[in-house]
């Protein structure tokens, strides 16, 4: 059972250290000058703009003709414009609801009980004149509450599972969760919607598709993209001049490396005890991995963006697959608008560009 779960630490924190989003590896895709051939992401609000979206996320575990689910919720929330100035714009993240569905224990219990704790915070942010998100401002005040939240969470997660300790000490997880979201940078991840909502604003992308092979982060990486006006398929709610960008990246990591980027932090966490088998543990995995996948494990990143021609974002798609051989881990992250309030501008301009 200690082995297991030691096993299941090890993966999931080696997962989330690489290639979270492509996005970030991308900047190569970016116009550096300004050819008439481009889209560039830009914001066109106003004061009082509000914009309501659903979020489904899932994570889960494919394993031979296995499936198991250890993350699945769905939430909803409203942006809402509070002021417009020639600086950027002040807006705030409201949440309206949130359904946790089917998932493993100790995520159940950390999920729902930080995300209920979470249903009354506001969540005040600004973008710069383009819109890109530049700050949480009552990060402060979140930070605060996520840190009754961090105490509540794990007092309930040791008391539904006894064990835990003996593994993993609450002390030592109580303050890597605590160091997590002790500054503006850690709060601004626990929002990662904001992110992928607004995280390309203020950019420009060269029209059409493109193929790139880089080694950016250290690893062989494939990238394509397509970059394009979309096409009207909802007369009432699709405007002429509607865009989007997408990405598909493949990155090869050698399984020593993959394993290597989650033992610092397991280390920490782990009891004494846990911690003298955690090299042996760490060979077993390398060595199954290697027959599974002996070219080294590859991350496939699938992310899609939409936007109204004014800049309001329409609708984004995250995918995340690690092909481990012996398994897959998949993460989906998929928001979309709901109902939105707002007068559309930049009515006379209008384009004859490509769809895709």
């Amino acid at each position: 059972m200690k082995k297991t779960l030691l096993g299941m630490v090890v993966c999931a924190l080696a997962l989330s250290s690489v290639a979270t989003t492509a996005w970030s590896q991308n900047l190569m895709l970016r116009s550096q000058e300004k050819p008439e051939d481009e889209i560039a992401v830009v914001g066109y609000f106003s004061k009082n703009d509000t914009m309501a979206y659903r979020q489904t996320h899932n994570k889960y575990k494919i394993e031979g003709n296995d499936t198991t689910i250890s993350e699945s919720y769905e939430e909803e929330f409203m942006i809402v414009v509070t002021d417009s100035t020639s600086d950027g714009y002040k807006m705030k993240y409201i949440p309206l609801n949130f359904t946790l569905h089917d998932t493993d224990t100790a995520t159940k219990v950390m999920t729902n009980a930080m995300s209920q704790l979470m249903q009354s915070v506001v969540c005040e942010f600004t973008t710069d004149e383009l819109g890109l998100l530049k700050s949480i401002t009552n990060w402060r005040e979140i930070r605060d509450q996520l840190k009754k939240g961090v105490k509540v969470t794990c007092d309930t997660l040791y008391a539904t599972i006894p064990d835990l300790d003996s593994i993993m000490p609450r002390k030592s997880l109580e303050n890597i969760l605590l160091l997590q979201f002790s500054t503006e940078e850690g709060i601004r991840d626990s929002y990662e919607e904001l992110e992928n909502l607004f995280g390309l604003h203020g950019s420009a992308f060269d029209l059409g598709e493109k193929e790139v092979d880089t080694e950016e982060q250290g690893y062989p990486q494939h990238i394509s993209a397509r970059i394009g006006y979309t096409t009207i398929e909802d007369e009432e709610n699709d405007f002429d001049g509607d865009y989007a960008i997408s990405t598909l990246s493949t990155t090869t990591i050698p399984v020593e490396d993959l394993m290597d980027l989650g033992i610092g932090t397991l280390s920490m966490l782990l009891s004494d005890m846990a911690n003298d088998s955690l090299e042996a543990l760490r060979d077993q995995i390398v060595d199954s991995l290697k027959i599974a996948k002996p070219n080294g494990a590859e991350v496939i990143v699938n992310e899609y963006s939409g936007f109204y021609l004014n800049g309001w974002p329409k609708e984004y798609y995250y995918e995340k697959k690690f092909d481990l051989g012996i398994s897959q881990n998949i993460e989906t992250r998929y928001i979309h608008w709901i109902s939105r309030n707002w007068d559309m501008v930049r009515d006379d301009e209008s384009t004859d560009n490509k769809n895709i």
